[in-house]
This record gives C-alpha cells, structure tokens and sequence, in this order.
C-alpha cells in the first residue's frame, strides 16, 4: 500500500529549492524516491542543498535559472529532455512578496511580483507539460499558493493578487491535461516559519497574533509541508486534480480569536 507514495525512479522539478519551504520539500521529494532539479538563481546554496541530499541517499541536478528570464527557464527546461529523459513532477515554489500601502503601491513592484510568482509558474508548468506529454506517462504539476490564495490582506496586494491567479492557473491546466493523465493542484501554506516571514515575525506580537488566530494556536514547521506535497506528487493521488488543499492549521476555514479569560 505505501509503494503508492514512493516517486522511485520519478524526475521531480522544483523553483525557488535554494531556502525556505523549497529546500524542505526539495529535500522530501529527494527521500521520497525522486531524482530532483533544484532550480533557483543562488548556486551556491543549491550546491549545498544537492550535498545534503547525496548525504542522505538521494540524487538531484543543480539548475540555476534566473524566473524573470523567460528563455532562461525554457532552454533549461528543455535540455532536461536530454540530460535526465523525463520530467514527471513540476513543484512551481519560487515566490516574493512585498508590503505596499494600496496608496503608495507601484506598478513596478505589482509586475515584479506577478512576473515572478504567476508568469514563471505558467512557462514552467507550460514547458515540463510538454515534456510530460512526450513522455506518455502523465505528471504532476504542483503549484504553491498561499492561505492568501482564497482571503485577502492588506498592504498585500500584488501577493494575493498573484496567489488568487496561482489558483485559477492551475484549475485550467487541470481542465485542460487531464485527459493525458497530468494533474495540477495547489498546496495552500499558512503560516510557516522560514525566511520568506522575517520580516515580520520581528514585529512584537506579532508571530503571537498569528498563532491565537490559528486553531492549532502555533505556526507550522516546514516539515508538515512534505506529506501533503508527496501525496500530489505519487500515485496515490491520480484521480485528484484542480484543488487547493490548504495546509495551515485551519486559518482559512475557521474564524477564531482569543478572549480575555
């Protein structure tokens, strides 16, 4: 029963592997089974990860892709035909956000944000599609949202802007690969402690609110994320396509807060 979860054998694709959530589920892709690309601009710190995997019995491929580069992410992509034969799993991680006030946001920063989180995604799922195609097995396209995929916040607009897009993105490749056997589905993290939120679990009281609107009352450790992204990846889920499976200890589906004792 549990083979069902192993990617043995399996080429697994992933953006932003260099810190943060990539590196973790990078990480659990590579015990899983999968060989791993490990795609982001920072070579060094891919070099260090590929070691961490070697250490712990796992293979990956160091790929340096600059997302703003559109060329970039396509001639690398491809050359995977060459290099490894196969993609079968495509994990669209790589992700930046910015506080602006609605009033003081600027258009710059709202296309850096939408070029990065939502027209990389596209070129990726649209380039390791084809791949998938070729190779006549199917795949997995696993794109990362946000709790802030489906609510709003403020001073976040690009963010949501684009994690909202990340959701109907996939629905559509979900509609339209189904029939060769490829899914797409979205993994919703809540409130995860990683580098991406620095900048404001440094604000007094602030990691505390969080977790009092939380019902697990705790932010999540990065390595809750595996599970749910190993299921999208294996065959246990190959009759589950264009969903957002939330992983954020049911912030997006519970209204709590704390009372006074």
């Amino acid at each position: 029963m549990l083979e069902m979860f192993s990617l043995k054998g399996k080429v697994a694709v992933i953006t932003g592997a260099s810190r943060g959530l990539g590196r973790t589920m990078a990480r659990g892709l590579a015990a899983a089974g999968a060989h791993v690309v490990l795609i982001a601009r920072d070579t060094a710190k891919l070099e260090s990860l590929s070691v961490e995997i070697a250490a712990d019995g796992g293979t990956s491929t160091v790929l340096p892709i600059d997302l703003a580069d559109e060329d970039s992410i396509r001639t690398n992509i491809r050359s995977l035909a060459d290099t490894l034969g196969r993609v079968d799993i495509c994990v669209n991680n790589a992700g930046i956000i910015n506080w602006q006030p609605v009033l003081d946001s600027d258009l710059e920063d709202f296309d850096r944000t939408m070029d990065t989180n939502v027209k990389a995604s596209f070129v990726m799922a649209q380039e390791c599609a084809a791949l998938m195609r070729k190779g006549g097995e199917g795949g997995r396209i696993i794109n990362i949202g946000s709790v802030l995929s489906t609510v709003g916040r403020a001073k976040l607009h690009a963010y949501c802007a684009s994690k909202s897009a990340i959701v109907g993105l996939t629905r559509s490749l979900a509609a339209e690969l189904g029939r060769e056997n490829i899914t797409a589905n979205v993994i919703a993290p809540g409130y995860f402690v990683t580098d991406i939120n620095a900048a404001v679990t440094g604000r007094e009281g602030y990691t505390e609110a969080v977790s009092g609107v939380t019902p697990m009352e705790r932010w999540g450790n990065p390595d809750e994320l595996v599970g749910t992204l190993i299921y999208l990846a294996s065959s246990a889920s190959s009759f589950v396509t264009g969903q957002v499976i939330h992983v954020d200890g049911g912030i997006s589906s519970s209204f709590k807060f704390q009372l006074a004792a």
